[in-house]
């Protein structure tokens, strides 16, 4: 059965809490405020069971957790933070929780965790951020403004792939992904970003991305606008249409992201793919509404 395009952020959450095939989040090492609260509020919004793993007398004892009954909900106490990743990587693995979100640890700690596990899928971890587009009725997606430095060529289709397939789950069937860079020229020498683009988009006609439609390099205004797309003479079935801006580092990932959550004040739900089951790892910067998006994304792929 073909999936119904999503078109909100909330359509989103409102698909979670109306299947029939409920999932559970672990959050690893525990102790930590933000965290806990996300997870409750999940709780209580029907999206997704907590269970708790780490350095359980401290949790308790954090002022805005100390008045919290904590006993409806499965806790294991291991004060280790990174003892409690681990744990909470085999409850994953039992099939205790379904996704796992970040606590009282390192992001590139409990990544390197998730990496050195042996039941994880063979790929590439990378970060996508999904977002209401600010002028259509219709979601965005951001990858990778979190994981991945400087991608090579190799990883970039990795990355690629990985946002697909959760714009495919979302359910657009043929994902349109702009590879970003300055500009719409290519040039081999100056522009490393222009290079990668030209050549990932003459793969993707080797059918390298499943059912995308890719294309690039594209400046920002020529991937979301079609007036400034008609207006510079770029005709090709991704321009101005975009469901993926996909970065071509970090750093333009990150701000790219940050500028939809801080400049444009619209909550982001981003989490981490590429293993067997979403992580969210929120950044400290992040509101309690991303936060809760974010919750909401990873139990929706975990349900799909």
């Amino acid at each position: 059965m073909t999936q119904k395009q999503l078109t909100s952020l909330d359509a989103m959450v409102e698909q979670v809490r109306t299947r029939h095939n409920p999932v559970s989040v672990v959050v690893a090492a525990c102790a930590e405020t933000n965290a806990v609260l996300a997870a409750l509020e999940a709780a209580r919004q029907g999206l997704a069971t907590p269970l708790f793993v780490g350095d359980l007398e401290r949790m308790v004892s954090l002022p805005e957790l100390a008045s919290i009954d904590f006993s409806p909900w499965e806790c294991f106490h291991e004060p280790d933070p990174m003892q409690g990743v681990q744990l909470s990587l085999e409850l994953l693995g039992q099939g205790r929780a379904q996704f796992l979100m970040k606590g009282a640890v390192k992001t590139d700690m409990l990544l390197r965790a998730v990496l050195g596990r042996k039941d994880r899928e063979q790929g590439l971890l990378s970060h996508v951020g999904l977002f209401p587009h600010p002028r259509e009725k219709r979601l965005l997606m951001i990858t990778d403004a979190g994981v991945n430095i400087a991608p090579t060529l190799t990883r970039k289709i990795d990355i690629i792939n990985n946002a697909v397939k959760v714009a495919v789950k979302l359910g657009i069937s043929a994902p349109k992904v702009a590879l970003l860079s300055a500009t719409e020229k290519v040039s081999y020498n100056a522009m490393s970003s222009s290079k990668d683009a030209d050549m990932l988009a003459k793969l993707a006609r080797m059918d390298l991305f499943g059912p995308a439609l890719v294309g690039g390099p594209f400046a920002l205004d020529l991937a979301v606008s079609v007036e400034k797309a008609r207006a510079k003479g770029v005709d090709h079935p991704v321009a101005g249409y975009a469901d993926i801006l996909c970065a071509p580092n970090i750093v333009v990932g990150n701000v790219l992201y940050k500028a939809v959550t801080s400049l444009m004040d619209l909550p982001i739900a981003g989490v981490v793919v590429g293993a067997k089951y979403p992580l969210v790892v929120p950044s400290r910067g992040d509101s309690d509404q991303s936060k809760f998006y974010a919750l909401a994304l990873a139990a929706y792929i975990a349900q799909v």
